[in-house]
């Protein structure tokens, strides 16, 4: 049994928690959250030990492996301390809230030569899986355009900005990483538009709440992005990836397959409503997959420098939006 400890006790924590919990080849030794209450109520749960820091968690010998949930800000100094003390980690993404801090955590992994793995969990949902092995199998021929929509259900307070790093890092490197991953490129150059049509209070963060931006990819493959917080009706995700025999398209899923037909009128079941209705077997594979890298049966799903790579569109995008400009990105991971 794989003995994991859980940093961070939040929404993404308590998925973790739980997945954790069901598979049958890992246990949920420690659940670390600076607000003990938060991290005793998710412990209790799973029979796990909650704590309020992480240092007795690492020095535990017993202990495999650290998934860290916690917030974008925290996200370095827990990832630092547990390469350090020579423990398998699984970061949330973004892998932090500077390209400096990130390439830092990336070194520190490849120094210390630990299994480190990042959450893209959306290259493990089967149906964007798919998209990515039909266009590795050439079915559309030369990939020449990509292009993501992903809009959620409802938006987060303008104040945990500061904590999530904002939405073209936060909810960005989701979808960074999924165009160059199935494109099989690398990114050079982006634009951002960004503006707060849904609350003005992201403005005083130096935030976001919609945006448009163009990434320019090697040999001139593009991609398009359209992100927003907030719907009146659910998780709105889509991918298109257009090439030169043909496209592909990941769409709108809904939540069932039956529609009433009545008069004039079809009524239908509406797309899922959240993030994690839509996306839950990713989580639950994601875990298993890191599981199955922590004794040693296979790699990780994405590595450290696929999270550097996002990263550092990310940042491209954030400086974009602020100067108004197209902002080159380096190829630093």
């Amino acid at each position: 049994m794989i003995q994991i400890a859980l940093f961070g006790a939040g929404v993404i924590g308590a998925v973790h928690a739980e997945n954790v919990a069901a598979n049958p080849d890992s246990t949920l030794a420690y659940v670390v959250d600076p607000q003990l209450a938060r991290a005793q109520s998710l412990a209790a749960k799973y029979g796990a030990a909650a704590l309020p820091q992480a240092e007795a968690a690492l020095s535990d010998p017993d202990l495999d492996a650290v998934i860290i949930g916690s917030s974008t800000s925290a996200h370095e100094d827990q990832l630092l301390a547990s390469i350090a003390a020579g423990k398998a980690c699984l970061c949330e993404k973004p892998l932090a809230d500077s390209l400096e801090a990130a390439v830092r955590c990336l070194k520190a992994a490849q120094s210390a030569g630990v299994i480190a793995a990042v959450g893209f969990n959306r290259r493990l949902d089967r149906q964007y899986r798919e998209v990515f092995e039909r266009v590795r199998a050439g079915e559309l021929g030369q990939v020449e355009m990509l292009h993501v929509a992903s809009r959620g259900n409802r938006a987060p307070a303008p104040e945990t900005a500061p904590l999530s790093g904002g939405m073209l890092r936060e909810k960005g490197t989701h979808f960074y990483d999924l165009v160059c991953w199935i494109a099989n490129r690398d990114p050079v150059e982006v634009y951002t538009a960004g503006a707060c049509r849904i609350d003005p209070g992201y403005a005083a963060y130096d935030d976001v709440d919609t945006a448009a931006l163009t990434l320019r990819l090697t040999d001139d493959t593009l991609a398009t992005f359209d992100f927003g917080r907030r719907t009146a009706f659910g998780q709105d995700e889509l991918i298109e990836v257009f090439g030169a025999e043909g496209m592909l398209i990941s769409g709108r899923q809904r939540d069932g397959d039956v529609c009433l037909y009545a008069g004039k009128n079809t009524v239908g079941p509406g797309i899922h409503y959240s993030w994690h209705d839509r996306f839950a077997d990713s989580y639950i594979e994601e875990l298993t997959r890191f599981v199955r890298a922590v004794k040693g049966d296979e790699a990780v799903h994405a590595t450290l420098a696929d999270a550097v790579r996002a990263q550092a569109v990310a940042e491209a995008a954030v400086i974009s939006h602020r100067e108004n400009r197209p902002v080159r990105i380096e190829p630093i991971w």
